[in-house]
Parts: C-alpha cells; structure tokens; sequence
C-alpha cells in the first residue's frame, strides 16, 4: 500500500518486510531502485516534477524522515515504522552476509567508501563488498565499473536530489538488482561525522543535531523543516 506524501507516494511497511522486499528484488535477478524520502526530499519533488517522478517510479520507498511520517498522519494516513537509512545499511549488510549477496559502495568524498568497506566488514565478517569507489566526481563515475564489478546490491551516497535521479536514469544500464541511495550515510559508517544521540533520533529532533554539528546546513535544514512545513500544508489545501 502507498500512502501520498505531498505527491510523493510512500511503501507502508516495516522495516523487516522492506527487507524481505529487497531480498525478493535480488532473486528476482532484474534492477530494481529504493528511494528514501525525507521532508528535504518532498520539498525537490514541489519544485521539480521529473525528480518527483524519480521518487514515484522507484520499486520501493521507505519514509526516512519523521517529518514524513507526521506530515502522513497530517493526511489522515499511518506509516508503519520510519526506515532511517544510515540504521537500515546495516540490515542490508547483515541480509548480504546471511544470503551470500554482494555489495557495492560508490560515493563520498575522499577514500570515504573504503573506510565504510573496512567498518561493515568489522562487523560482518563475511560480508562480500566487491567494489569502494569514492573520491571523484558523481558524473566521472562509470557504470561499467559498477557492471564489471558484478555486485549484487550497490549503494550510492550523494545528496538528493542528484542521487534518486541518477538511480530513475540509469538503473536500467546497471547489472546490480538493487540500486539505493544513501545520502550521507557513509560518513556515519566510517565515523567522520557523529552518529545522533538516541534521544535526538526518538524524538525526531536529527535536523537539530545537524544545524549543531554541521552548521553550514542551515538553507538545507531551513528546506527540510519550515518550508517543508509550508509545503504540506499548501499541498493539503489545494487538494482538500
């Protein structure tokens, strides 16, 4: 079941069923692409309707933000479990390691991919990551790395809304099963930024931590709070 978000539709499921989903798309043997949006995201998708239709076209979307899950109740609709994506990499992994799949690591600054390669494997030793790319520009990298790479599962980490539409773009070009985005994700893996604590992450006060730790966030922020805010309720007065 899909629940509208301000015109983005959202999977109503579990964490454990996202998962099962996932598992599914790879025995299936065909590309599939998983989006997950947060209130910055809906906001892009206001503004842009070929990324809005990145977001909708995706084989499943997983409510990352709790901005997202109130702006649903806010539309009378219930989303099961908010699916962070920086916690939900680590049931990826662990499904990788229990079903023998391989996984793929391409984005972020520096030698960034390695470092989150080097962190999974720590706590999945049998964890097969077959390819940690990072370090040069979204458009330098090549899909026939990525192909030749034979990964069963890739995850990619730019900033929305680049990343979704490149994954809308692209995943037919791509041998991978599963495509997913992952923002800044790998940063957290490797340690370079400071995980929320689990107060901030309860409460759904993460932007918050942001706007403490990374300061220079603030447009991204002022999107994914008070304009998102303004958006939705735009949103349901037009369409009430």
């Amino acid at each position: 079941m899909k629940i509208d978000v301000a015109g983005v539709q959202i999977d109503n499921i579990s964490k454990a069923e996202a998962i099962a989903k996932i598992d599914s798309f790879v025995q299936s043997g065909q590309p599939h692409y998983v989006v997950t949006p947060y209130s910055e995201m809906v906001v892009f998708a206001q503004k842009d309707e070929k990324y809005k239709q990145a977001l909708n076209h995706a084989d499943l979307s997983l409510a990352d933000g709790v901005g997202v899950i109130f702006a649903a109740k806010y539309f009378g609709s219930e989303i099961k479990e908010r699916i962070t994506g920086r916690i939900f990499v680590y049931e990826i992994a662990r499904l990788c390691q229990d079903k023998n799949y391989s996984l793929a690591l391409v984005g972020g600054s520096d030698n960034i991919a390695a470092q989150a390669a080097y962190e999974l494997k720590k706590q999945f030793p049998r964890l097969q990551i077959t390819l940690a790319l990072s370090g040069r520009p979204f458009e330098q990298f090549s899909i026939k790395e990525i192909n030749d790479s034979n990964s069963d599962i890739l995850l990619i980490a730019y900033s929305p809304p680049r990343q979704e539409q490149w994954l809308a773009d692209n995943i037919k070009k791509l041998n991978v099963k599963v495509a997913m985005g992952l923002g800044g994700t790998f940063d957290y893996i490797a340690g370079k930024r400071p995980v929320p604590p689990k107060f901030f992450h309860s409460m759904g006060l993460e932007w918050l931590w942001r706007l403490i730790t990374q300061p220079w966030r603030v447009i991204r922020i002022w999107n994914a709070v008070p304009v998102f805010i303004w958006k939705v309720i735009m949103y349901k007065f037009k369409h009430a």
